[in-house]
């Protein structure tokens, strides 16, 4: 189930990731990649990683983009659990009067209507893509 949350300014915001639960399997590629990339950090570092991501409610390709993000940009010696659990890609839910107010129109092409938590928002189709 997708979880709303606020953004900057209070906006609400919607996580991109929506696919499946990971599997032990993708736990144990993140940090082998992980472990390869910053190998000062200790094995009992990438168990409680792998704990914190999984209280985190990451997807397979949340975890893939995370672990690929932190490798690419990553720019001191150690890493911190915060740098991983943090990386999320998210878009801006807008609601009808909000919609209304940018474009003069409801619905608007583009714009796409969701229904989330039995509430209405629209989203930009450009950041779905």
């Amino acid at each position: 189930m997708p979880k709303i949350t606020k953004g900057e300014g209070g906006t609400a915001e919607l996580s991109i990731y929506s696919d499946s639960q990971p599997l032990d399997l993708d736990f144990i590629k993140a940090t082998e990649k992980l472990s390869i990339a910053f190998p000062k950090m200790k094995s009992s570092f990438f168990v409680l990683l792998s704990e914190y991501i999984k209280k985190a409610g990451f997807t397979k390709k949340r975890i893939e983009d995370a672990v690929d993000h932190v490798c690419m940009n990553f720019a001191y010696k150690e890493l911190n659990i915060s740098d991983v659990i943090r990386f999320d890609r998210r878009i801006k839910l807008y609601t009808h009067s909000e919609v209304h107010k940018l474009t003069g129109e409801v619905p608007h092409p583009d714009f796409e209507k969701r229904i989330i938590d039995g509430k209405h928002y629209f989203v930009k189709k450009s950041d779905i893509l």
